[in-house]
């Protein structure tokens, strides 16, 4: 994972995280992708967060049948 910006609005006590990452899949594919987490702190911990992904890229990813 590589982190590529970082806000912060301590007014809403909200951080928004962007970042890139690159996995391989149970498959043996590169997956690609684009992530950004909105996460809202109250007293210095996470009390709600919302993740945003590339669903294109993730496209790959649910294709793949379940081990068993």
């Amino acid at each position: 994972m590589r982190v590529r910006a970082i806000y912060e609005d301590p007014d809403a006590d909200t951080v928004i995280a962007v970042f890139d990452g690159t996995g391989v899949t149970v498959t043996g594919t590169t997956h690609d992708s684009t992530v950004a987490w909105f996460l809202t702190f109250r007293d210095g911990k996470v009390v709600d967060g919302t993740a945003f992904f590339d669903s294109i890229a993730f496209n790959e990813v649910w294709k793949i049948p379940p081990a068993g």
